[in-house]
């Protein structure tokens, strides 16, 4: 059975941060005084090549397929094994991805995402798959030319067996391609359904879930108003203008009349409407941000029922080997999707996963 090391790859060691890099290099007696290119380079090699002693390879691997990256879920309908799960990619892979890599050259890469090879995970009934695909092309020119060149990025997937999840890490935009391509490998035995109550929900009750504060949102107007007469915009503008004046004055005459005229525009086409659902029907979008919890600013609970969250920052604390530190997700309400924004380990990915996915 191929293991984790096998599985990685220069790309995966370029992500990671110098500071991790020094620290693996050092405890396998690896020079880290060079720049970080070359000490990617140099530790991807001494780990490929040479037999690393087990608490350096378990420090390892809890962090080279934890880089700053994005998941995505999908529930598979009937759980399957991870001897069985194993078994069927094997039997269409053309090739025994369990013990092997697919040899495959730089121009036969496609935007087709394809298998490159699997392993056991972390734990002892988790998968782990790798799948290459072409990501983009740019254009190098010279002096008398310009050379297209490909550009190449490795996904990895993560099979939870005993939560029935596949878990997509990489780029949002591709993770429908690589979930069609595991249900392939898997012989269209299972259906694969996205992962999509948990963001149907309140983006508080992640946070919540988390033990975290919702930091940042950004939302659209639930109520959008097509058709706004000059007069009624003209309305909602004289409302703002006379609150601003009766603070100045305290001249109550004027606001009740643009009070009154705002009632008259859309009380009866468009029923009651709210006056903050009238003000924020004209913007696109809605953002707010603290540097702790927003749900408690009074601002935030007067806008809240009128607006839909697209997506949100959450900031919660987790403790791993006994010291405790703060980390932060990126919730896409929208792409159904989490990001961690900075480098995290496996173990914070699974309590993001275990308690997110409820």
């Amino acid at each position: 059975m191929n293991q984790i090391k096998d599985l990685v790859f220069p790309q995966d060691f370029f992500k990671l941060p110098k500071a991790v890099l020094s620290e693996i290099a050092t405890e396998l007696n690896v020079d880290s005084s060079k720049n970080k290119n070359e000490l990617a380079l140099d530790v991807f090699e001494e780990i490929r090549e040479q037999e690393i002693p087990q608490g350096t390879l378990m420090s390892f691997e809890s962090k080279v397929f934890a880089t700053k990256t994005s998941v995505t879920w999908y529930r598979i309908d009937d759980s399957i094994s991870q001897e069985d799960f194993i078994r069927l990619i094997n039997q269409n892979a053309g090739f025994d991805a369990s013990t092997g890599l697919l040899e495959i050259a730089e121009d036969e890469v496609t935007t087709e995402p394809q298998l490159l090879g699997l392993c056991q995970g972390h734990k002892d009934t988790d998968v782990i798959v790798r799948l290459i695909y072409k990501d983009s092309v740019r254009y190098e020119p010279s002096a008398t030319s310009v050379r297209a060149v490909s550009k190449t990025s490795i996904a990895t997937v993560y099979y939870d067996q005993n939560k029935g999840i596949i878990e997509v890490r990489g780029d949002t935009r591709k993770a429908r391609d690589i979930a069609i391509k595991v249900a392939g490998l898997l012989n269209q035995t299972v259906n694969l359904e996205p992962v999509t109550d948990v963001f149907e929900r309140e983006i508080g009750d992640i946070a919540d879930n988390l033990s975290g504060e919702l930091v940042e949102a950004k939302s659209k107007p639930q109520h959008y108003l097509e058709e706004y007469t000059d007069e009624e915009t003209q309305s909602v503008i004289d409302v703002l203008s006379a609150l601003d004046r009766y603070i100045e004055t305290k001249d109550s005459d004027v606001l009740e009349t643009s009070l009154q005229q705002i009632s008259d525009s859309f009380g009866y086409k468009n029923g009651i409407v709210p006056f903050a659902a009238l003000v924020l029907s004209g913007m696109e979008t809605v953002g707010m941000q603290g540097n702790s919890e927003i749900r408690s600013l009074p601002l935030y609970s007067y806008l809240d029922p009128y607006l839909s969250h697209q997506n949100g920052f959450i900031k919660f604390p987790f403790r791993e080997r006994n010291v405790e530190d703060e980390y932060t997700i990126r919730v896409g309400m929208t792409t159904k999707s989490v990001v961690f924004v900075s480098h995290v380990t496996e173990s914070l990915i699974d309590y993001v996963r275990e308690n997110v996915i409820i």
